[in-house]
């Protein structure tokens, strides 16, 4: 098994590059490093070395060094391979990853592992579909104040001092708290198992492979990300300061008893957005959608596969 770093030195305002630093001065294996250098480079690289796999017969382990959009790009860059597990050891903001899928921690977890030929487990990846586009995600895609969050940080300065002082977490706690003031709430119709329903006043709507988002919040609480479903989660009808509980309660996975909360389990879903919000997969912004415009939600099964330290 070859073992390939696939590492985004940007990532925690550094903290990628600590971890790797401190990593590699304990590993004893043969292994390459690769470095990310743009939007959608790991993808590549991931796509490169799916092939290589491929033509050489040969199994490879690609470990991601990064926050969960490093995660995302590698997993999309080798979705359906056979020869290919995915490891992660988390260094971002949010590292929601690491909470819903086991992650490497060690060079000696990572040893062991390849030592024995350990298999990965096969996973799913959810699926967004718009405008005849097909986003993936590994943890969720969400369509609301989550994706107007998500766009915010990634774009503003402060998200590297909180890195900087180690508090990654409360990045989106503060962009929730600014996000408060001016997000517009929207009306969308869900249609799931022949059943439809129309929300007024909606906040956010998540599909959710996983039950994290937003640096450790249980947004979903029964999401698991090898069932072959997704969830839906719907956050409508509450006032600006009634979210702000919400949101307290979410990272226990209590707020799923709020009458402003409803969730729906399926393997697919179609969401008709009556306005124009913000969307993103995995805290990537994807986009905003149109007035009216239909979404598509679903899940591919044992799409990947996620080397365990248990295996």
């Amino acid at each position: 098994m070859k073992v390939v770093f696939i590492i985004n030195e940007k990532a925690g305002n550094g903290a990628a590059m600590r971890k790797w630093s401190y990593l590699e001065k304990s590993l004893q294996i043969p292994y390459q490093i690769e470095f990310t250098a743009y939007p959608g480079h790991a993808t590549e690289i991931a796509k490169r070395y799916a092939n290589s796999a491929i033509v050489q017969s040969e199994k490879y382990l690609l470990i991601a060094i990064g926050g969960d959009g490093t995660v995302h790009e590698v997993v999309q860059g080798i979705l359906e391979s056979k020869e290919v597990c995915i490891g992660a050891i988390g260094a971002g903001s949010g590292n929601d990853f690491g909470r819903g899928y086991e992650t490497f921690k060690t060079a000696a977890e990572i040893e062991a592992y390849v030592k024995q030929h350990s298999v990965g487990q096969l996973m799913d990846i959810g699926t967004m579909q718009r405008n005849g586009d097909t986003y993936y995600f590994v943890n969720n895609a969400g369509i609301g104040i989550d994706a107007y969050i998500a766009k915010e940080a990634n774009e503003s300065k402060l998200k590297q001092y909180f890195n900087i002082l180690r508090f990654g977490k409360l990045t989106y706690i503060y962009f929730l708290l600014k996000a408060l003031l001016n997000f517009k709430t929207f009306s969308a119709k869900v249609v799931h198992n022949g059943q439809e329903k129309v929300f007024e006043k909606v906040w956010l709507v998540v599909a959710s492979n996983q039950p994290y988002f937003g640096g450790g919040m249980k947004v979903s609480p029964y999401s698991i990300p090898n069932d072959h479903h997704i969830e839906l989660t719907i956050v409508y009808a509450i006032s600006r300061l009634k979210l702000l509980f919400l949101f307290s309660t979410v990272f226990f996975g209590k707020h799923t008893r709020l009458k402003a909360v409803q969730q729906y389990s399926a393997k697919e879903f179609k969401v008709e957005i009556h306005n124009e919000v913000k969307a993103h997969t995995d805290g990537e912004f994807a986009g905003k959608t149109k007035e009216y415009e239909s979404i598509h939600f679903g899940v591919i099964n044992k799409a990947w596969q996620l080397a365990r330290k248990s295996s």
